[in-house]
């Protein structure tokens, strides 16, 4: 027996072994060369390296500019987050049918979310421009044109609507998935009840049902909104003014148009951080919430300390995704 159970874990370790090589290799070892970095003054090009400490922690800390990209990213995650959660879900209400006009329309709705996001951003530049589809809508109803990329006060609302344009469907898929996994029996169930209009089984079985995967795709949202970046980078490039900076764009500037590497590592780090601390205070608040509604528990039948674990196995590997 025992010889058997070695064997059987050996053979396991070796299986996992080519995805834990490319994780340590292309994720973990960066992440601490990056930290290695962030506490030197590192400039490669005129070989001046040596070591500072936590000085350019207290530098990027202190730096105006890096604040100010910190509230606009929490600002765009306050606002893009809820936004695409609550479309993607709609659009998975709307379209979790079997017929083939439902299969076509689901396929043509996944089309901006599978398209590259620098296409999308060279596109919607045409869009957002003084002679774009935009202004051609609007001046219907007498809005005079203008170049919305040029405002500042207009600027990052159109990259935020961008970005919504482009993630929500997404998103619709995972709600999909969990709407289509739910046992017929329970609807059945629900309606000998008394529970047939599409509100009340959205109130009763759907938002309580489908709470991890609210949770699930929450978390990606805010990790994929602290990164911000391309689209910015593309459309605008932090402007008109700061009125678009975000944290990517000020470690980008930091390490390759100043070639300050170790602050651009620094910013990199606090900005994980950051993320880290919002992703966990969301599994917190979520695993501390009732999952069952009106007698009816969640698919996943769960007790507190288990819902909890669970939200814990499924946010670290979400983080991953923000590794410096």
């Amino acid at each position: 027996m025992g010889k058997s159970t070695t064997k059987s874990n050996i053979t396991g370790y070796l299986f996992i072994l080519p995805a834990f090589a490319l994780i340590v290799s292309f994720m973990l070892f960066p992440a601490a060369y990056s930290f290695a970095i962030s506490l030197m003054h590192y400039d490669p090009f005129f070989h001046r390296i040596y070591p500072v400490g936590l000085t350019n922690y207290a530098v990027v800390l202190s730096d105006p500019l890096f604040r100010l990209s910190l509230l606009h990213a929490l600002e765009y995650t306050a606002i893009v987050v809820p936004t695409q959660t609550i479309l993607a879900f709609a659009f998975a209400l709307l379209f979790n049918e079997e017929t083939r006009l439902a299969r076509i329309t689901r396929a043509t709705v996944f089309i901006p979310a599978v398209t590259s996001s620098a296409v999308m951003s060279v596109l919607f530049i045409y869009v957002f421009s003084r002679d774009g589809l935009l202004n051609a809508f609007l001046r219907v109803f007498g809005v005079q044109p203008q170049n919305w990329l040029l405002s500042t006060a207009w600027a990052f609302p159109a990259i935020m609507a961008l970005n919504i344009f482009s993630t929500t469907p997404y998103f619709m898929v995972m709600f999909l998935a969990s709407l289509q996994s739910i046992p017929q029996s329970i609807m059945d169930a629900a309606a000998i009840d008394g529970i047939r209009t599409a509100v009340q089984r959205s109130r009763f079985f759907y938002l309580p049902l489908l709470r991890f995967s609210f949770f699930f795709v929450a978390v990606l949202g805010v990790i994929g909104s602290m990164q911000l970046f391309d689209q910015v980078y593309i459309m605008t490039a932090g402007g008109p003014g700061t009125s678009t900076y975000v944290p990517l764009m000020y470690i980008y500037n930091e390490a390759f148009v100043y070639d300050n590497f170790g602050a651009a590592a620094a910013a990199s780090f606090v900005l994980f951080v950051l993320i880290m601390a919002l992703t966990i205070a969301q599994a917190q608040a979520d695993s501390g919430d009732e999952v069952g509604m009106n007698g009816w528990t969640s698919r996943e039948g769960m007790d507190q300390e288990g819902r909890s674990s669970h939200h814990r196995h499924c946010v670290f590997p979400a983080l991953l995704l923000d590794v410096p």
